[in-house]
């Protein structure tokens, strides 16, 4: 299932994106379903006093317990939301996507 993104808008030139990366022993589906949740509860809250963050979403590495939550938005920010969401970070950091456009076939040539 796809969730819809929680967002503020933003103009293009002030995206920067971040992972807040998450060591979180025995975590399931559940508990992202929460976290999920916190977090969009939180990006909602600020939204109304101008603080723009949108989250992308969380990646969970089931082998290595470790969870990924990617945000995009000005750095200060994204920390308020991963601490007012109770995110169990332990680092946050910037990321860079590849600076290609997507294939039309998904890399199925």
């Amino acid at each position: 299932m796809v969730r819809p993104l929680t967002s503020v808008a933003m103009e293009e030139g002030e995206r920067e994106s971040f992972v807040a990366e998450c060591y979180w022993p025995d975590v399931d589906d559940a508990d992202l379903a929460t976290l999920d949740q916190r977090i969009d509860r939180v990006i909602a809250e600020l939204a109304d006093s101008g603080r723009a963050v949108r989250y992308l979403g969380s990646i969970l590495l089931r082998a290595d317990e470790v969870v990924l939550c990617q945000f995009e938005g000005p750095a200060d920010s994204v920390r308020e939301v991963a601490e007012l969401a109770e995110v169990p970070f332990e680092r946050i950091l910037a990321t860079a996507h590849s600076p290609w456009p997507l294939s039309r076939t998904g890399g199925l040539e």
